[in-house]
């Protein structure tokens, strides 16, 4: 356990304790670098405490049938939690104090920065560090129904902690990851589901193919789907949400927003400090680094990312920043897929969807595959699944690959790694994958690719050069 000096300049002060905030105070710590951690919340941060780790817990819970699955689910989240807090706790080169971190104005004239500290008992400290990191996270933006009595509404951040049984009738508005995931654990668990949303489809982020056969297997396994609609109002005295087109979703006992989260920037004290931020969160270059000398930010607070893996790759990068700074300016950030757990689940890794769109049609090529006609397929009985790959002609560079399917948070690393390292599909074709395995999709998929592109190279490779000649000229 390492104590805290109010003398001492460390070499960084972490604010928040998230995924992002751990990688970084435990990364530069393994540098041998002295670090002070500030949390006035769970270590852990979205990911431990309310996101990922419960939302996952109580999808293995629904499925396996467990026996008061929601009691268990915050059994298993909270000895993570535990388990996280005691190894801060603990550390010997982390200092760990308790409360709220803000910026203060610059002082250059001392050479370090200074992050006031107000603990739970009003006591205030102050940590003088060269460095800050602020990783303080998002909250998730609440939706506001008329009529709708508070204790009916929940977000991620309640759900887990407010709900001991599962409701007869769930609305969850908004139709992205948060959304889908629970729209799957609590249809496995008996609920009747249904799920709002403004886009004319869930997962408007995602390939249309993609948002389609999630559709279909969700409503398949009975969840009401209302897409390019608003819940407007609720009548408590029978139980009804009205929607914007006039329908009503009946007998509801609860409904959870899910409609996107901002930053937590409020308190920081970032005026003060003269670091720039917006409605997005707070500006930052692709290594972490702010607008103000030795102050950085990684993960959902600068609206670059609102993955725990997202934050955590920043926050390698900013640990590299700091504790090897010569090399600063070599390499460039990894791909980022995402991943959404739902059943089956859905993956992506890749240029967006508009990105790929705006490459002329005559450059790319696409291809798809339905997880059915595997032989895979075949045996685990798959009625939902695909994999769609962009790819440039001739040298088949990946541009996005989508999949939908069993495991598909596993498999995307190998377009990941292939984006990654420039492998395009005309070297992933001599690749042998296990048979029978959902990855035989990988092989099809470049199997198709060189069927279509070795009978006419000097076509293939005509198409890909006009290709990027057009890109280059788009201003």
């Amino acid at each position: 356990m390492a104590d805290f000096d109010s003398s001492h300049v460390y070499k960084a002060a972490v604010i928040g304790s998230g995924s992002g905030g751990l990688t970084a105070a435990i990364g530069l710590a393994g540098f041998d670098h002295d670090v002070v951690l500030v949390e006035g919340d769970r270590v852990g941060g979205d990911c431990t405490n309310v996101g990922c780790i419960p939302s996952k817990a109580l999808l293995h819970a629904a499925e396996a049938g467990l026996d008061d699955p929601l009691a268990w689910t915050r059994s298993r989240r909270d000895q993570l939690h535990d388990e996280e807090d005691h190894e801060m706790v603990e550390h010997e080169q982390i200092v760990f104090l308790r409360g709220w971190g803000r910026l203060t104005p610059p002082d250059h004239d001392r050479g370090h920065h200074v992050v006031a500290v107000t603990a739970a008992d009003g006591a205030e400290h102050e940590v003088r560090a060269e460095h800050v990191i602020i990783s303080t996270g998002s909250s998730p933006v609440r939706v506001d129904i008329a009529g709708l009595p508070e204790e009916r509404l929940v977000t991620n951040e309640e759900l887990f902690d407010r709900v001991d049984e599962v409701p007869g009738r769930l609305v969850l508005v908004g139709g992205g990851a948060i959304s889908l995931e629970m729209a799957t654990a609590f249809n496995d668990l008996g609920a009747a589901v249904a799920i709002v949303e403004l886009s004319d489809r869930v997962l408007p982020d995602q390939d249309p193919e993609v948002s389609a056969t999630i559709t279909e297997a969700l409503t398949t396994r009975g969840v009401d789907i209302h897409t390019g609609v608003s819940a407007q109002s609720f009548d408590a005295a029978t139980d009804t949400l009205r929607l914007s087109s006039g329908d009503e979703i009946s007998d509801v006992d609860l409904v959870m927003s899910a409609v996107g989260r901002r930053p937590r920037i409020e308190q920081l004290g970032l005026d003060d400090a003269g670091v720039s931020h917006g409605r997005a969160g707070i500006g930052v270059d692709s290594w972490g680094r702010t607008d103000v000398d030795h102050i950085w930010a990684i993960g959902d607070v600068t609206g670059m990312t609102h993955t725990t893996h997202g934050a955590n790759a920043i926050g390698r990068r900013t640990v590299r920043a700091i504790a090897l700074p010569r090399v600063l300016a070599t390499g460039q950030p990894r791909t980022m897929p995402a991943a959404i757990y739902t059943r089956p689940q859905v993956a992506s890794v890749g240029l967006s969807v508009s990105e790929v769109e705006a490459i002329p049609p005559s450059s790319r090529w696409r291809h798809r595959v339905e997880l059915a006609d595997l032989d895979r397929g075949h045996t685990d009985d798959i009625e939902h699944g695909v994999v769609i790959v962009d790819a440039e002609r001739f040298t088949g560079r990946i541009f996005r690959a989508s999949i939908v399917g069993p495991h598909a948070a596993d498999w995307i690393g190998i377009f990941t790694l292939a984006i990654d390292h420039g492998i395009g599909l005309r070297k992933i074709f001599g690749m042998v994958h296990p048979y029978p395995a959902h990855a035989e999709a990988v092989g099809r998929i470049a199997d198709q690719f060189a069927r279509d592109t070795y009978p006419n190279l000097a076509g293939a490779w005509w198409q890909m050069a006009r290709g990027r000649l057009s890109r280059r000229r788009v201003p």
